[in-house]
């Protein structure tokens, strides 16, 4: 999906600014399982970047992001079935990919793309943000804000 949605373009490391960070990339694998049977049925992976290696001042400045608690959540809707107000859920696919990076971001490619043996040489710049930034949570909350 990130390459079919060109969330990053590859640029070659020598021309990378001087002292620019590089992040490694980390793979994040899930297995979902059946309740009952506990049989796989579907295997995921998400693309990450190492955000424990971003500096401050450099590859983010703000990390906050609003969250709510479950306490909130559960208040809503009990005063909605009280009143009978209408509910949705919304589930946002690739939420924070939809969001534009605040700042350049670097990432090693990761295991699993073909450059053959020039895969040292290059690098990903990101256009879009990538799961595992410190900041990533609120950009894409950013992001939703304006649509919304």
């Amino acid at each position: 999906t990130h390459v079919d949605n060109e969330h990053f373009i590859l640029v070659r490391r020598d021309q990378l600014p001087e002292g620019t960070k590089v992040l490694s990339s980390v793979w994040s694998m899930k297995r979902k399982r059946r309740i009952l049977s506990r049989e796989v049925y579907k295997w995921k992976a998400r693309l990450n970047a190492h955000g424990g290696q971003q500096e401050h001042g450099i590859n983010f400045w703000e990390t906050y992001s609003p969250v709510v608690n479950w306490f909130s959540i559960r208040l809503f809707l009990v005063i909605s079935i009280l009143r009978n107000w209408e509910t949705r859920q919304i589930d946002f696919v690739l939420a924070f990919p939809q969001a534009d990076v605040e700042c350049d971001i670097y990432m090693e490619v990761p295991h699993g793309f073909d450059l053959n043996e020039a895969k040292k040489k290059f690098c990903m710049k990101f256009t879009k943000n990538i799961y595992g930034t410190k900041q990533a949570g609120r950009v894409g909350n950013q992001q939703r804000d304006k649509g919304l």
